[in-house]
């Protein structure tokens, strides 16, 4: 027969398999995070201004030297917007790839 002492022991034990078995599975449960890819800053996402073309009435040498002085400005103004968005979009794909990973 068993003893007072002896089911205490037994409800004991079970209970603390019990509790580990089922903290285990409570604790295990793991939340994945998920990280979006940051948006592009406002002055590389503008739209580039449209270069200006020569005017068909223009016969002077000097129009065309300022119509291609302007038009090189712009063209330097896209490029370098162009540069800073593949520098942003590199280092930020690097840091997106590193933190989700």
């Amino acid at each position: 027969m068993i003893g007072k002492e002896d089911w205490l022991a037994v409800t004991i034990v079970l209970l603390l398999v019990l509790v580990m078995t089922s903290g285990c599975a409570m604790f295990d449960k793991t939340v994945p995070v998920t990280m979006n890819f940051p948006q592009a800053p406002e002055p590389i996402m503008t739209e580039p201004e449209q270069l200006e073309p020569l005017p068909e009435d223009s016969k002077e040498l000097s129009d065309l030297l300022q119509n291609s002085t302007v038009n090189y400005g712009k063209y330097r103004e896209l490029q370098l917007k162009y540069l800073q968005w593949q520098r942003w979009y590199d280092t930020n794909r690097r840091l997106h790839k590193e933190t989700t990973e």
